[in-house]
């Protein structure tokens, strides 16, 4: 066994110098996904996986006359693992949930994990979690019990709608369900809202999942980055492809969570993955994707190019009325596919703080990016108000409602999101319009008694 474990250690040991030489030799960006790899992050994998491999080798040098010191330690050193794990968990019970991460769709573009919590992280001194149902929603219903209902309203929307940086009852969408069950209706709202969706991706989740829920009505809460997504997104997207696919895989794997001590090592889970991505574009059919490339893309505006989602801030309306054009005719879709399926559709254009207040978000940590936006900061209030006379559908601007408010503050110091408050004011706003309206039924006596 001494022998093998020589011969293992050699080999391992020229195995790293040579990935180290390769490393020096400056060819590693090449297996990187964007032709840039850290060499600092290489160094540190094969240091890792030398040293574990070195321990590896020792431990069948000496098993024969140590065995037992040897199954001692490594008991030892279990239980030690296994007590700073449930220890971690208790003191930090966010670490046991598995980080927040976005799953690449070839249908819906970016998705959660089904049945999955997350930790969405700390924010302003506190932990949000974030829980799904089987279908990938941030919700507790299920298709059965929200059927049960009468009366089935759902939500679409983005990070808004969502309720980033609040609880899942927190989020507004669990809030006007509470409202209009106050008015006496037998009402299930669903929270069918993703961070950075838009109207296409809308489309696509109401055409993909949405639908056998079974809604009665469905509101859309549209939000100014939309209509900058909706461009990106669709760079992607061919409609006309019977599939109607976005570019890439079917669906990306989950990044490993192995509990709070994985957690707590984040720092190293780049070398300690290393290998296994390596792995990884061995295979033909790997397409690497980046979750976030939402905020990478280019636009061209009146004959410049736009490289962030507030572009509609810094031009006329006469010169992004193509791209607004473009997501409307994504609103439409949603609104025949409703029609067709007998659901009243509600569209919502909702405001940012800075549309209503110079108060709010004082310290909002991407208000740099919105540039001079006092200028043009009204074009798509000015859009979809063209639109209300025309549209098959209702358009409810909700800026006048926040305009009229007293209630302060609506959305967070750091972050330009609804906070608690104004998730509640949101709710109360969409209740009014929906009641008004007449598109939601109360229960009828005979109902109400069965």
């Amino acid at each position: 066994m001494r022998r093998v474990a020589q011969i293992l250690f050699a080999i391992g040991t020229l195995g790293s110098l040579a990935a180290v030489g390769f490393v020096l030799s400056g060819r590693l960006d090449g297996l990187s996904n964007d032709g840039v790899a850290s060499a600092q992050t290489a160094y540190l994998s094969i240091g890792i996986y030398w040293v574990i491999g070195s321990l590896v080798c020792w431990a069948l040098a000496v098993w024969k006359r140590r065995w037992r010191q040897l199954l001692m330690m490594g008991v030892s050193i279990c239980l030690c693992l296994i007590l700073l794990e449930f220890g971690l968990r208790i003191v930090r019970p966010e670490l046991a949930l598995r980080e927040f991460e976005f799953l690449r769709s070839n249908t819906h573009h970016h998705v959660l994990l089904p049945d999955s919590a997350y930790d969405l992280g700390r924010f302003e001194g506190r932990d949000v979690k974030v829980e799904t149902n089987g279908d990938r929603l941030r919700t507790h219903y299920t298709v059965e019990s929200f059927k049960a209902h009468s009366e089935r309203l759902i939500c679409l929307g983005d990070s808004f709608t969502f309720g980033a940086w609040v609880d899942g009852e927190d989020a507004y969408p669990a809030l006007l369900e509470t409202v209009l069950r106050d008015q006496g209706l037998d009402v299930a709202v669903l929270n069918a809202g993703m961070l950075s969706y838009s109207p296409l991706l809308h489309e696509q989740l109401l055409k993909h999942t949405l639908l056998k829920y079974k809604p009665t009505v469905v509101t859309l809460m549209l939000d100014c980055t939309d209509i900058g997504d909706d461009y990106h997104y669709g760079t992607g997207f061919n409609p006309s492809d019977p599939q109607a696919r976005f570019d890439g895989p079917v669906l990306t794997s989950a990044a490993p969570h192995w509990g709070a001590l994985w957690r707590l090592a984040k720092p190293l889970h780049p070398a300690i993955l290393a290998p296994m991505k390596l792995a990884q574009r061995l295979d033909s059919k790997f397409e690497p994707h980046d979750p976030l490339d939402y905020y990478k893309f280019e636009i061209p505006v009146a004959g410049s190019i736009e490289r962030d989602r507030f572009f509609i801030y810094r031009h006329p309306l006469k010169s992004t009325r193509p791209h607004f054009e473009y997501t409307f005719s994504r609103i439409e879709a949603i609104a025949e596919l409703c029609k067709e399926n007998d659901i009243v559709f509600v569209l919502f254009v909702a405001p940012r703080y800075h549309h209503w207040s110079d108060r709010e978000s004082p310290q909002n940590w991407e208000a740099a990016t919105y540039g001079d936006y006092a200028r043009h900061q009204g074009v798509i209030f000015k859009f979809f108000a063209e639109k209300m006379g025309k549209a098959e559908f209702p358009i409810v601007n909700m800026l006048p409602a926040f305009q009229e408010t007293t209630e302060y503050p609506l959305v967070f110091e750091t972050d330009p999101h609804w906070n608690e408050r104004g998730n509640r004011f949101v709710a109360k706003v969409v209740a009014i319009e929906l009641l008004l309206r007449q598109v939601l039924r109360k229960p009828t006596s005979e109902e109400s008694q069965q």
